[in-house]
């Protein structure tokens, strides 16, 4: 046991340690033939909080507990991408989880004049606007976006009773406008998309891939993208046409399954980086960053089988995310080097959402 535990120099009493995992394949140095020794022999008490909660993630902000869960997990990331309703909040009775590691603990917010008192709002608008279904999926994340720069141009300028004035004006402004309803407005440039997101991929791929269904998954995106070339060229024109006749027919058909990444993330995480004083359009961009590699992954992925499928969107899914969850800087990373490029911008992340 000790020749697998990390010990913080700087950790707590219920938070002195970290299990070192297997460099090949990621598991935890505890698993036997795939199951937990520690619960086998000593059974579930003895588990630590994380593998306990996993794959739940629990966040409290004053007296509300809320639960979403990892999509690290298999059967939750079949769950939740795959059903239509899955992201549906839910009432639950949570005094029969006992012991577990909050993700994130907020007080509750009762000044007015502070920002965290509009934290929820500001969330819940951001939760309805992916729900404005009149609009495909990539012209929703466009508007969360126009949405969270008006937000951080608030809270820099501390107009913070402001917020719940601007969900109403957003709300009215994507009832009207005729800019923001039109999604021929917003710019694209898929090569542009395709340079960067494959690029930063390739150069990042050495030192953060250890999962064994991720490296599966990187092998086909990486036959797919040269199945008729290496050039530039050839693989831009892979990418426009697996992307035409692959990726978007699937999506078209299955909007619900990106939706509820989304949705999943804005309720897992968003909170508790707005807590944390992450502005709110650098947490957008992380979002896009996440959306825009996993397009990127599975029109790669489709060109390779010649068509997506539930369980070739499921398998992506859930590997990339096992694989660069526990990594804390991997979207840190892209948002730095957003601001490093000057992609910083929703005119750029337009360009790495559109495809058409």
């Amino acid at each position: 046991m000790k020749q697998n535990l990390s010990i913080k120099p700087q950790g707590s009493v219920q938070d002195y340690a970290e299990m070192r995992l297997n460099p090949n394949t990621g598991d935890c140095a505890m698993l036997d033939q795939g199951m937990c020794s520690i619960q086998l022999e000593l059974g579930e008490s003895y588990l630590s909080q994380t593998c306990r909660t996993y794959p739940r993630v629990i966040n409290q902000a004053g007296n509300a507990l809320e639960m979403t869960a990892q999509l690290s997990c298999p059967e939750v990331a079949r769950l939740v991408l795959l059903d239509e309703q899955a992201m549906e909040l839910v009432d639950v009775d949570l005094a029969h989880i006992g012991s577990v590691t909050y993700k994130h603990k907020a007080a509750a917010a009762l000044d007015p004049n502070r920002p965290e008192f509009y934290f929820p709002e500001i969330r819940k608008m951001m939760i309805e606007i992916m729900k404005y279904r009149e609009f495909s999926l990539p012209h929703r994340l466009i508007l969360l976006g126009v949405f969270c720069d008006n937000v951080n141009l608030l809270m820099d300028e501390k107009k913070y009773k402001e917020l719940p004035h601007l969900c109403v004006q957003f709300r009215e402004e994507v009832a009207r406008n005729d800019e923001l309803r039109s999604y021929n407005v917003y710019p694209l440039d898929a090569i542009f998309q395709l340079q960067y997101l494959n690029n930063y991929l390739m150069d990042i791929l050495d030192d953060t891939i250890w999962n064994a269904r991720y490296r599966e998954c990187i092998h086909d995106y990486k036959q797919g993208m040269t199945r008729n070339g290496s050039s530039l060229e050839a693989i831009a024109g892979t990418y426009n046409y697996s992307y035409e006749h692959y990726y978007k027919p699937f999506m078209d058909q299955h909007a619900h399954v990106l939706e509820n990444f989304i949705l999943n993330h804005l309720y897992s995480r968003m909170l508790a980086e707005m807590h944390v004083n992450i502005p709110v359009f650098d947490s957008y961009q992380m979002l896009v960053a996440e959306f825009a590699m996993i397009k990127l992954h599975l029109i790669g992925i489709a060109a390779h089988h010649q068509q997506l499928s539930e369980e070739l969107t499921v398998k992506l899914i859930q590997s990339y995310t096992k694989n660069y969850e526990h990594t804390a800087l991997f979207l840190k990373n892209i948002l730095d080097d957003f601001k490093k490029q000057g992609y910083h911008t929703l005119g750029y992340m337009s360009l790495l959402i559109k495809n058409d």
